[in-house]
C-alpha cells in the first residue's frame, strides 16, 4: 500500500497560527503575524517528518477511516505542541525599557530611534513624546542598545537581558554643531554624514540669529556672506557665488521671485515662519540643476501637513529691535483628526530707517506681510495635500538722489504635493511637488510706478526611491519647468522672454563596506529661451557626481566629493541691454553665450564627542567659460558700461567651525571662512568676493537657560576688480576690516507640551562703524549701529 503524501494538513497550520498569536501579550498585529507565520512554518517542517514517520506505519496497519483519525489527532497534538512552546518561550523572554532624557536640560528626548541588537536579533522603536520607550519579547544575552536623535551624539551601550523587565535610562549628549539635512540628498541625512558640506539653522539657533531677511539671517553661517542694497533687498551669499549660480527654494521648489537677477531685489520670505534653514556649500546641481552651480539655501515651512495630527500643534513668535524701530510677528497652528489636517500661518514685519553710527540712513525703510493655509491628508502609507500662499513686500532703496526709490514686490504661490510609501514593485516610495508661483513687483519713482515686471513660473518635481539592489539603494527623478518674464516702464531691459526646462537624474548611495560609503550621480538638463524680439537659444548640460565617505568609528568622519556641474548662461545674462541701477550698470547681454561647466572637489572631516565637536573643509572650483561683467571704461547714463562675457576662472577656500566644551556648561565656539577667485583668463580677481572672517565665542548653558558672546573679526578687502581708464582705475573699491561684538542670552520654560522661549540679543555691542563689501551701496552708507533685539516664542 502507497502511504499518504506526508504534509500537513491546513487546518492545523492555520489553527497553530491562530493559538500562536492569542498566547502573546498585546503588541503590533502586523508584527505578531510576521512572527508566527515564521514559527508556524518552522512547526510545519517538524511535523511533516512525524507525518511521514507516523503516516507510514499507518498506512501498513490501519484502514483509511482510521488514517483520517489519525491526521486530526496529529492536528490536536500539533497546536498543544506549540502552545506548550510558546508559553515556554514567553517565560523565557525579557523586555527592556527605559527614558531618554537631554545629559544637560534633562528635558525627555522623544522620536528617537532606540536600536536594541546582537548577531541573532534586532529590534527598532521610537521614544515617545515623554522620552519612553519599551522593547518586548527579547531573549536573554547580551545586546549593544543604540540611541540615535537630531541633533544629539548617537549613544551606543552594552546590556546583558535576563527574564523579566529591564529598565535601561540613558542620558543622550545634544550636538551644538551636527543635525539632521534634507536638501543635500533625496532622503533625510545627518549632516555627521553627509557628502557635502552643509548649515542647519533650526530651534534656538534659528531664534538667536533671526534678522528681517534670509540674507541677513544667514550671514554668520560658515561660507555664507551677505548680498545687500540696505537692509530690504538682501540675499545669501555662498562661497562666493552669487546671483544665479545660487537657488534659493522653499520646501524644495523654486521661489519665482526676481532676487538673483538684480542686487535691489530681495528673497520674499519671513526666516521667523521658518522651522528650519538648510544650506548645501558647493555645488548642489545633482538635484536641484543648473542653478544651484555654487551653492543651495532651502526654507522649510512644512505648510502642507505631512503627517498624522491628533491634537493641535503650531507657534507664535514676537520680536523688536531698536536700530530701525522694527517689529515682528509670526504665527502658526495645525489641527487634525489623525487623517485630515489643516495649516494656517501669518507673519508680518515693519521697520524704520536704520540708524548708522553716522545717524539715520534716509528711505532704508522695510515692510512685510505672508499668509498661509496648507490642507493635508495622510496615513500610513503617505500623504496629499495643498496651500496657497501670499506674500507683500514694500522697501526703500537708500540714498538715491532723484527723490525715494521703493520697491513693491507681491507673490501667490499654490502648491500641490504627495507622497506614497510601502509600495510594492521598483519603487519602495515616491514623492511628486507641482508648484505655480505668480510674482509682480513694481518700481516706484515716488508715487509713480516706473517700471513693472512679472515673472510666473511652474515646477513639477516626481522623485522615486527604489528598492535596494544589493549593498545600493538611490533614487531616480525628473523635473520640469516653465517660465514666462515680462517688464513694462522706463526700465526695460528685454521684451519679453519665455523659458522651458526638462531635467532627468539619477542619485545612489552604496555601502561598500563597514565603514565606508560611497555615492555617484548624474544628470542632464535641457533649457529652451524664446524671446519675442531676440534670437532662441537652447541648452542641454551633463552634470555628474562622485562622492566617498569614511566612517572609522561613531566620532570621526571623512568626505571627499568630486562633481562636475553645468550652467546654462541666465535670462539677463543673454538678454539684457540697458540702463540697470540695480546692479550700478549699464548691461549689454550676448546671445551667443555658451554654458559654464566646472570642476569641484570638497574634502571634509568632522568630529563630535561629548566634549569636543567640529568640521574643516577645504573647497576648489575650477570654472570654464565663467559668464561675468566686464567693464568697458565707459559711463554711460551716469552708470558703468559693462558687457556679459566669458573667461576661465577659480575659486578655491577653507571652511570651519569647531566647539569645545571647557566646563560642565562652557563653551568654546570657533570658525574661519576664507574664499579666493580668480579670474584666471585675465589675471585679475574675481568680483566682489567675501573678505576673510574669523569667529570666536563663549556659550555658558545651564539647564533651560544659555547666555554668551560671540566676536566676529573681518579682514580688509583689497582684492578688487579693476580695470585702468585714462580717468584712472574704476571698478570695485577696497574695504576696510571691522571688528563686531555681539551678547545674546535665551531662556526656556513651560509645562506639558508648551514651552516658551526668551531671547535678547545685543548686535554690533560696541556700536562700530563699518561697512560690508558686498554691499553695493557700501560707499555711501555705512552698516547698522548698536541693536538690541528681543524675541518671545511659544511652541505647543
Amino acid at each position: 500500500m502507497i502511504a499518504p503524501r506526508p504534509t500537513i494538513s491546513a487546518l492545523g497550520f492555520l489553527l497553530a497560527v491562530g493559538t500562536a498569536l492569542q498566547a502573546q501579550q498585546p503588541a503590533a498585529p502586523r508584527e505578531l503575524a510576521i512572527k508566527y507565520m515564521r514559527d508556524a512554518e518552522e512547526y510545519a517542517a517538524l511535523a511533516r517528518q512525524v507525518y511521514r514517520i507516523a503516516g507510514e506505519a499507518v498506512a501498513r496497519t490501519a484502514p483509511a477511516l482510521a488514517r483520517q483519525a489519525w491526521a486530526v489527532i496529529l492536528d490536536v497534538l500539533l497546536i498543544a505542541f506549540i502552545g506548550l512552546a510558546d508559553a515556554a518561550t514567553a517565560q523565557q523572554t525579557g523586555a527592556v525599557s527605559g527614558t531618554l532624557t537631554n545629559s544637560l536640560s534633562g528635558d525627555a528626548v522623544a522620536n528617537a530611534i532606540v536600536v536594541l541588537e546582537s548577531p541573532s536579533f534586532t529590534k527598532q522603536v521610537r521614544s515617545g513624546p515623554d522620552g519612553k520607550f519599551s522593547i518586548p519579547d527579547v531573549p536573554p544575552g547580551p545586546y549593544h542598545l543604540t540611541i540615535r536623535a537630531n541633533g544629539y551624539l548617537q549613544s551606543r551601550t552594552e546590556i546583558t537581558v535576563k527574564a523579566g523587565l529591564q529598565t535601561s535610562d540613558v542620558r543622550v549628549n545634544p550636538e551644538l554643531h551636527f543635525s539632521e539635512v534634507t536638501s543635500v540628498s533625496p532622503e533625510a541625512k545627518s549632516q555627521f554624514e553627509s557628502f557635502q558640506a552643509t548649515d542647519v539653522l533650526g530651534g534656538q539657533d534659528l531664534t538667536k540669529e533671526i534678522q528681517g531677511t534670509l540674507g541677513a539671517t544667514l550671514e554668520n553661517q560658515p561660507g555664507v556672506a551677505l548680498r545687500s542694497f540696505g537692509p530690504g533687498p538682501a540675499r545669501p551669499v555662498v562661497r562666493g557665488m552669487d546671483g544665479d549660480r545660487v537657488l534659493v527654494v522653499e520646501d524644495g521648489l523654486r521661489m519665482g521671485d526676481l532676487s538673483s537677477q538684480s542686487g535691489d531685489h530681495g528673497v520674499n520670505v519671513n526666516p521667523a515662519s521658518a522651522s528650519r534653514i538648510e544650506v548645501v556649500r558647493g555645488p548642489a546641481t545633482l538635484l536641484y540643476g543648473a542653478n544651484a552651480i555654487g551653492g543651495l539655501v532651502n526654507v522649510i515651512t512644512n505648510e502642507i501637513p505631512n503627517a498624522p495630527v491628533k491634537s493641535p500643534t503650531g507657534s507664535f513668535t514676537l520680536d523688536a529691535g531698536s536700530a530701525a524701530k522694527e517689529g515682528g510677528a509670526a504665527g502658526d497652528v495645525t489641527v487634525g483628526n489623525g487623517s485630515v489636517a489643516l495649516h494656517l500661518s501669518g507673519s508680518g514685519r515693519r521697520t524704520g530707517d536704520y540708524r548708522s553710527p553716522e545717524g539715520d540712513v534716509p528711505n532704508s525703510f522695510n515692510r512685510a506681510a505672508f499668509a498661509e493655509v496648507g490642507l493635508g491628508y495622510t496615513s500610513e502609507n503617505g500623504y496629499f495635500g495643498g496651500s496657497y500662499a501670499y506674500d507683500r513686500t514694500h522697501y526703500g532703496i537708500p540714498l538715491v538722489e532723484d527723490g525715494n526709490t521703493n520697491l513693491d514686490p507681491r507673490r501667490q504661490i499654490f502648491t500641490l504635493r504627495g507622497e506614497g510609501r510601502n509600495m510594492g514593485g521598483i519603487f519602495d516610495s515616491f514623492r511628486g511637488s507641482f508648484g505655480v508661483r505668480r510674482y509682480q513687483h513694481d518700481e516706484l519713482a515716488g508715487d509713480e510706478v516706473s517700471t513693472s515686471f512679472v515673472n510666473n513660473t511652474t515646477e513639477l518635481e516626481l522623485l522615486g526611491h527604489h528598492k535596494p539592489v544589493g549593498r545600493m539603494k538611490g533614487s531616480i527623478g525628473a523635473t520640469v519647468l516653465t517660465r514666462s518674464f515680462s517688464a513694462t516702464g522706463e526700465e526695460v531691459l528685454t521684451e519679453p522672454v519665455d523659458q522651458k526646462g526638462f531635467a532627468a537624474f539619477l542619485y545612489e548611495e552604496v555601502a561598500a563596506a563597514p565603514h565606508v560609503q560611497f555615492q555617484f550621480g548624474g544628470r542632464v538638463d535641457y533649457t529652451k529661451f524664446s524671446p519675442t524680439a531676440d534670437e532662441a537659444r537652447n541648452f542641454t548640460n551633463y552634470s555628474g557626481s562622485v562622492g566617498l565617505l569614511l566612517l572609522p568609528n561613531d566620532t570621526t568622519t571623512v568626505a571627499f566629493s568630486l562633481a562636475r556641474a553645468s550652467r546654462n548662461p541666465a535670462l539677463e545674462e543673454l538678454y539684457f541691454h540697458g540702463p540697470h541701477g540695480g546692479n550700478n550698470a549699464f548691461e549689454n547681454g550676448d546671445t551667443a553665450l555658451s554654458s559654464e561647466h566646472a570642476l569641484g572637489f570638497d574634502a571634509s572631516i568632522r568630529w563630535r564627542g561629548a566634549a569636543a565637536s567640529g568640521e574643516v573643509t577645504y573647497f576648489v572650483n575650477r570654472i570654464d567659460n565663467f559668464v561675468f561683467r566686464q567693464l568697458s571704461g565707459n559711463v554711460i547714463e551716469d552708470l558703468l558700461e559693462t558687457f556679459f562675457v566669458q573667461g576661465d576662472a577659480r575659486v578655491q577656500g577653507v571652511e570651519s567651525h569647531v566647539d569645545v566644551r571647557v566646563a560642565p556648561v562652557v563653551w568654546l565656539e570657533g570658525g574661519l571662512d576664507y574664499v579666493r577667485g580668480d579670474l584666471t583668463a585675465l589675471d585679475k580677481p574675481l568680483t566682489r568676493m567675501p573678505p576673510l572672517r574669523g569667529r570666536a565665542g563663549l556659550r555658558f548653558v545651564k539647564n533651560a537657560f544659555q547666555a554668551g558672546v560671540d566676536g566676529l573679526f573681518t579682514a580688509r578687502q583689497d582684492r578688487v576688480y579693476t580695470i585702468d581708464t585714462a580717468l584712472g582705475p574704476v571698478g570695485e573699491t577696497p574695504t576696510g576690516g571691522y571688528n563686531l561684538l555681539k551678547l545674546f542670552a535665551s531662556y526656556t520654560f513651560g509645562s506639558g507640551n508648551v514651552a516658551n522661549t526668551i531671547t535678547a540679543r545685543l548686535d554690533n555691542a560696541t556700536d562700530a562703524l563699518y561697512r560690508n563689501h558686498l554691499n553695493y551701496l557700501k560707499d555711501l552708507a555705512p552698516e547698522m549701529g548698536r541693536n538690541f533685539r528681543l524675541v518671545y516664542s511659544v511652541k505647543f
